[in-house]
């Protein structure tokens, strides 16, 4: 089947445009690299639930990855993660199933010097889902936010860290707490 003319002059219009943009793209990725720095990050730890969240659940695993990204000249950086955690059920009876708590977050970081030990201050909020006992909580997902600290350990190419941080959700529970909170300490690496 043949085109006709005129559409494959549109498609020149549109191949053109396009090629010139990755083109452009590519020959200015090296020197954007330069400036920019994006690192992946991935992180393993223990989560600590308290508040409502304290009465039906117990510690738990957690787990996150992102990227961190900063650029030159700007005292801070940004990070942009996924956060899982899963909480066993309650130690004193109130509940026998586990508990989730799910996150897409967004937080300004204090920016990492040129020091092999670095400690670093994190703040920001996002998006949480928790699953858990039915009866505990009225919301199931709803905003949040989280500050904490860090330290940095700089070894070769890779940075790891050893972070605690406070998650606060707001998610009412029947207990009439507001505020939905959990503690996870993570331990990871930035590429």
């Amino acid at each position: 089947m043949r085109t006709s003319p005129r559409r494959r002059l549109a498609r020149r219009l549109y191949a053109t445009p396009l090629a010139w943009g990755l083109l452009v793209g590519l020959l200015c990725a090296t020197p954007l690299h330069a400036q920019w720095s994006v690192a992946p990050t991935m992180a393993l730890g223990l989560s600590i639930p308290t508040g409502a969240l304290g009465d039906v659940a117990s510690e738990g695993a957690a787990l996150k990855a992102g990227v961190w990204i900063r650029a030159p000249r700007v005292p801070v950086g940004l990070s942009v993660e996924g956060l899982y955690t899963h909480l066993r059920g309650g130690a004193n009876g109130a509940a026998s199933k586990s508990s989730r708590v799910g996150g897409l977050l967004a937080n300004i970081t204090t920016k990492r010097h040129a020091r092999r030990l670095e400690l670093y201050g994190i703040a920001g909020g996002g998006y949480y889902w928790l699953d858990g006992p039915s009866t505990s909580f009225v919301r199931r997902n709803a905003p949040g936010l989280n500050v904490g600290v860090g330290e940095i350990i700089a070894l070769g190419s890779n940075d790891y860290f050893i972070e605690l941080r406070l998650h606060a959700v707001r998610t009412p529970a029947q207990s009439g707490e507001r505020w939905t909170t959990f503690m996870p300490v993570l331990m990871g690496v930035r590429f």
